[in-house]
């Protein structure tokens, strides 16, 4: 069966993955999931704090495994995955953004409002950003009950935000570097959420359409699917498994 490496969103940690790592164990399969340097329970100090940090310590987690993996992005988390699959292709079996920064050469996360100007998609983050002092962080918003958990159940917020952390801003501010020859060649699955506040639809598509994944499937549900709709996701990732299964090069 597969390795999943699960890479998590902004705010979050491992801990958003749970649900899901549990259901693709049940499937079979063996899954790598961690806190980035800086999030969650990982006490890196924010000016250690790199995408080239994230990307090295994601690479570091699968790369001596003996089989390529599979790499599932969550928000933030697929300009990971892209430049981790442009670092390690030869270890990398699919990627899989779910309702995912799914970005091309050259862009940033935070320059996705970019490549939405030319769909004429404005402000399309409903996020109003809060500070550290020092500036080098984002706070969770005070919106975060409605923009990330309004699927979920009260138990389910009152579990989860809690656990949600400040966001080290430099790997958002990094603009991707991606070649053809590395990050090109990974196949590239797109799972995108119908009633996502974070990224609305119209966001995701717009991605989809300039990334063009091998395959998208949409889900009627919000950004924290991988908590409400963990068991779906599973099937969705357990597919994405049979159809690229792992090949060691000789």
């Amino acid at each position: 069966m597969a390795v999943f490496v699960l890479v998590h969103g902004m705010f979050h940690g491992a801990w958003s993955w749970v649900r899901v790592e549990d259901a693709l164990k049940a499937r079979g399969h063996s899954v790598i999931s961690r806190d980035l340097a800086g999030c969650g329970s990982d006490r890196t100090p924010v000016a250690e704090v790199s995408l080239d940090r994230w990307v090295a310590d994601t690479v570091q987690s699968f790369k001596d495994i003996g089989e390529p993996v599979i790499l599932v992005g969550h928000s933030r988390g697929g300009i990971v995955i892209s430049q981790a699959s442009e670092a390690a292709a030869d270890h990398v079996a699919a990627n899989v953004y779910f309702t995912a920064l799914m970005l091309p050469n050259g862009l940033s996360g935070f320059g996705l409002a970019e490549l939405l100007a030319e769909d004429g998609i404005a402000n399309p983050f409903p996020i109003v950003p809060r500070f550290s002092e020092d500036g080098a962080a984002m706070l969770p918003p005070e919106n975060a009950p409605d923009l990330f958990y309004g699927c979920c159940t009260e138990a389910d917020r009152d579990w989860a935000l809690p656990q949600m952390g400040p966001e080290p801003i430099a790997p958002s501010l990094q603009p991707l570097a991606l070649t053809p020859e590395n990050y090109g060649r990974v196949p590239r699955f797109y799972i995108a959420m119908t009633e996502d506040r974070t990224f609305p639809l119209a966001v995701q598509r717009a991605m989809i359409a300039r990334a063009q994944p091998i395959e998208v499937t949409e889900i009627v549900g919000d950004h924290m699917a991988n908590m409400t709709h963990a068991e779906e996701l599973a099937d969705i990732l357990d597919e994405v498994a049979r159809r690229y299964p792992a090949k060691v090069a000789a």
